[in-house]
């Protein structure tokens, strides 16, 4: 991985470059001045320095969206089931959901934050899961297999030998995105590029294509709060 500086409108950043077999460049806030981005493998350093140019407004309001917190300290909130949490403490041994809360054993917060990845990687086997087999057995679209990742730089991944997988990170997402994410990758199934036959496809299948589109661009990177540099 690459480190660049770069200044946005004056304002200094440091920016973490990582190439990606993806087509596509992925942004992810890491602080108020840094930012990860995943690249093209082909993408030139001109390329690159061109679309940093001409995109200066997506850098600052991906910024903008960077953890509240500072090193050492946890999240004032995260998204659960689409509704963001306050994190607070109860005197237990377990994380107890009493929405819009989460509330966290007494412990610190490296600890308490290992043990949220691990109720959220819990919940989201018995969400997301069960959720891609009901989109697959309603679109008759069946994948080799189902399971989730931890991946940084996409939300799903469909591959014919290898099947579906889905960020479990996905689990602080509301319904509708969840929903699309699905129909996305199991209409990868019989279109595995992103032609127009595979958008009207996709489109067929969920009416919340833009709205969750807008929601993962607007609150995506809270989701990878938990793996901020704390």
């Amino acid at each position: 991985m690459n480190e660049l500086n770069y200044s946005v409108a004056g304002r200094p950043i440091r920016i973490r470059l990582k190439r990606s077999a993806r087509k596509n460049i992925i942004l992810r806030a890491i602080s108020h001045d840094s930012i990860s981005i995943n690249i093209p493998p082909r993408l030139s350093r001109r390329q690159l320095e061109n679309w940093l140019a001409n995109n200066q407004t997506v850098l600052l309001d991906v910024l903008a969206r960077a953890p509240e917190n500072t090193a050492g300290q946890r999240p004032g909130h995260i998204w659960y089931l689409g509704l963001p949490h306050q994190l607070g403490e109860h005197d237990a041994a377990h994380i107890a959901v009493d929405t819009p809360k989460l509330l966290l054993p007494p412990q610190a917060w490296p600890q308490q934050q290992a043990q949220l990845r691990r109720f959220l990687q819990q919940r989201a086997r018995e969400r997301l899961l069960p959720r891609l087999a009901e989109h697959s057995e309603r679109l008759a679209l069946f994948p080799a297999a189902m399971d989730l990742s931890n991946a940084r730089g996409f939300w799903g991944v469909c591959r014919a030998r290898t099947g579906i997988r889905l960020n479990w990170r996905l689990i602080g997402a509301p319904d509708f995105v969840l929903d699309y994410i699905c129909v996305h990758e199991l209409c990868h199934l019989p279109h595995p590029d992103h032609s127009p036959r595979f958008w009207a496809l996709v489109n067929r299948h969920t009416p919340h294509t833009d709205a969750a589109k807008r929601w993962l661009k607007q609150h995506g990177s809270e989701l990878f709060w938990l793996d901020a540099p704390r």
